[in-house]
């Protein structure tokens, strides 16, 4: 079910107003104002099928892919004394996956003597060519940003690669996740452990806000990084339209929204769900490119939720009714 608002614009504008147009569209697309405000109520989806790109642009091996701006050499990125230009995961259970992941290429494996016995590890040898360190926990925390509960475990892993939308939308069957603009590393990190449980095929992100799937979004995630496949793509508005061409309903939550969730989501057997960032929500194009928005009911009068609890609940519904 699609719901269509259109805005227009009646009589002629002055240099005046064409002026002041321009210079509301530039200080939207400056860092400051990205993100669609959620008082902007009443803005539904509406499609133009005709521009619709054959595929997806701009999608890279994570490999390819730099981290955020925001992200470089800060301490809390988990890159300090990279070791190899590596990412950091620590935490008992994402090393663990990781060790278990054939497709992680380690730069440097930092264990304490009670990690290594209770990972089975021989230290007296390599682990995929990579030597096992017996470090004592302050020479894990030296290397990690402060506050890390690195549990006698880091890895200093090279990124994941990202997989392809074509191979990941192929079959239109199951559920996706899109995230705009969601940034903060335990959101992702709970969203892909929600990608898990709720058996979703992959989950979509911007290439240039995403945090690194390492460090406390490896941590939260409690290992399901390595095995819930993850797309970064340059545009969200435009990955959304191709998967519209491939079959699948793209819903995006807003508050404001006509349709509930149980009123969206009947037959939700090829599903895409798109969740916004805390406050700004969905972008006014990524808004513009879902087939239908869709709100949680919350008689109580909660003004929001945080948007991995929201997520959880369009995520069951969705199954609910596969």
């Amino acid at each position: 079910m699609s719901h269509t608002t259109r805005n227009s614009n009646n009589g002629s504008k002055s240099r005046k107003n064409t002026n002041n147009s321009t210079q509301r569209e530039d200080s939207a697309n400056s860092p400051q104002n990205r993100g669609f405000s959620s008082k902007n109520k009443g803005f539904k989806a509406s499609k133009s099928r005709n521009l619709r790109p054959d595929r997806s642009k701009g999608m890279k091996m994570h490999s390819e892919i730099a981290s955020p701006r925001a992200n470089r050499d800060r301490k809390s990125s988990g890159n300090r004394n990279t070791g190899g230009n590596g990412q950091w995961i620590w935490g008992f259970h994402a090393a663990d996956s990781a060790l278990k992941n054939n497709k992680r290429v380690f730069h440097k494996i930092l264990m304490t003597p009670k990690s290594v016995e209770r990972l089975k590890l021989d230290p007296s040898r390599p682990f995929k060519s990579t030597k096992i360190e017996i470090v004592t926990p302050a020479d894990i925390d030296a290397v990690l940003p402060d506050g890390a509960v690195h549990q006698g475990v880091a890895l200093s892993c090279a990124p994941l690669l990202s997989h392809h939308l074509d191979d990941i939308a192929e079959e239109a069957k199951g559920l996706i996740i899109v995230l705009d603009q969601i940034t903060d590393p335990h959101n992702v990190g709970a969203m892909f452990r929600l990608a898990r449980a709720f058996n979703a095929k992959a989950i979509i992100m911007q290439s240039r806000n995403a945090p690194p799937l390492a460090g406390a979004v490896t941590k939260v995630a409690v290992g399901t990084v390595e095995s819930v496949p993850h797309v970064f793509v340059t545009n969200i508005a435009n990955t959304l339209l191709a998967l519209q061409k491939m079959n699948w309903r793209v819903t995006g939550l807003a508050g404001e929204a006509d349709l509930t969730l149980q009123q969206a989501l009947t037959n939700a057997d090829a599903e895409v769900i798109v969740m916004g960032a805390e406050g700004p929500g969905l972008r006014k194009r990524v808004r513009d490119c879902c087939d239908q928005l869709a709100k949680i009911p919350m008689p109580g009068g909660a003004e929001s939720l945080n948007v991995s609890t929201a997520a959880a609940i369009a995520l069951y519904e969705v199954v609910r009714n596969q």
